[in-house]
């Protein structure tokens, strides 16, 4: 999976969970904090991925136990987001998910209208919502600038650099994104930490 499907991974949970338009930046933060280590030299991709067979909420949850964020809300929606990358990853590697050959990243944008099918992403939302967001969670040792500074270069990729108005159509990719933030639910529900994290997110 590429970053930007896991900041349309994060947006589907986010809905399934109702949760508020206010908390996305911190969601999408979450989306692509596992893969911020390539901000730091000497920080490798197998320290802030699990390995396999290790309990994905559990892991998530110790990579982010010093730095204080299962105690705020914006923390603890931050933390949600991470296991659902780190959920996406691990069911992607798993299966042989074949890209639409015109569109590499597996998505088709499309010029801006008012759409009202299930399969279409306003990838407006997701540029502000990151621009204005800052970091204020670490992961171990992935410092919050470190993910400030990949919340840049995302911004910097296609399609959100393409302007503010176009949305993504995101079928055939959109069965799957969807089976992740629910299996990602799935997970989290199953784990007592987990729910402990979805439950108390209102607090």
């Amino acid at each position: 999976m590429n970053l930007l499907h896991h900041l349309v991974v994060a947006e589907t949970l986010r809905e399934k969970l109702l949760w508020s338009p206010a908390l996305r930046g911190q969601i999408l933060l979450g989306a692509i904090a596992p893969d911020a280590h390539t901000e730091v030299p000497g920080l490798g991709r197998s320290m802030f991925h699990p390995k396999p067979g290790e309990d994905l909420v559990a892991s998530a949850l110790d990579l982010a136990s010093g730095s204080g964020c299962p105690t705020h809300k914006p923390g603890r929606v931050f933390l949600v987001s991470v296991i659902a990358h780190l959920v996406a990853d691990e069911l992607t590697r798993k299966h042989d998910y074949h890209l639409p050959p015109h569109a590499p990243t597996g998505f088709q944008p499309v010029e801006f209208e008012d759409f009202d099918a299930p399969g279409v992403i306003n990838t407006a939302a997701i540029t502000r919502s990151l621009m204005r967001v800052r970091s204020e969670c670490s992961l171990g040792p992935l410092h919050a600038d470190a993910i400030d500074r990949k919340r840049w270069e995302v911004l910097g990729r296609w399609p959100l650099a393409d302007g503010p108005d176009r949305c993504l159509i995101v079928e055939p990719l959109l069965t799957l994104v969807r089976h992740c933030a629910g299996e990602a639910l799935m997970r989290m529900y199953r784990s007592d930490a987990g729910a402990a994290l979805l439950g108390s997110w209102r607090t």
